[in-house]
């Protein structure tokens, strides 16, 4: 009995982590659609049919990646069950998750090769100022929430006096 708790809380601990850390690894370019941001498509000097293009690539890639989303989202919900069944199956809590591992890979594989077309779409030079622009926004981003006001650090609480 205490060892299927054990195995219980792994396969748990397992699918927190596995479902933690999706969607963290391309990160290289801003989110959503910024060629269709002024400032960011002058900046970069995109032309109507570079916007075009990025527009169409996007768009098949988001159809894709809405089956591979529903499809990790699917076993994930599978690997929960199997791991809160009792008992468990050793076998079929394997199986799920290495489900759950093909389909968080399927999803990132379709997010790379939307990155490399979107780099066949752009020029050198382009991507280049692209890869800075993004990496100069996340450094102001983290520089505005180490800033007054902003919510501390996970897991830690703010300094409260209490006054008597």
């Amino acid at each position: 009995m205490s060892r299927q708790r054990n195995v219980c809380g792994v396969v748990g601990a397992l699918l927190l982590l596995a479902t933690g850390v999706r969607a963290e690894g391309v990160g290289v370019i801003p989110p959503g659609r910024w060629w269709e941001r002024p400032k960011v498509a002058q900046e970069l000097g995109l032309t109507a049919e570079q916007k075009q293009r990025l527009e169409e690539t996007t768009y098949e890639s988001a159809r894709v990646m809405i089956d591979l989303k529903a499809a990790l989202d699917k076993a994930e919900l599978d690997l929960k069950v199997v791991g809160d069944a009792e008992p468990l199956d050793l076998k079929r809590a394997r199986e799920a998750f290495a489900a759950l591992q093909q389909a968080r890979m399927r999803l990132e594989n379709e997010r790379f090769e939307l990155l490399l077309r979107v780099r066949q779409v752009l020029q050198p030079e382009q991507w280049q100022r692209l890869r800075e622009m993004t990496r100069e926004r996340l450094q102001e981003r983290m520089e505005e929430r180490r800033g007054t006001g902003a919510p501390p650090p996970v897991g830690r609480r703010p300094m409260v006096r209490r006054v008597n």
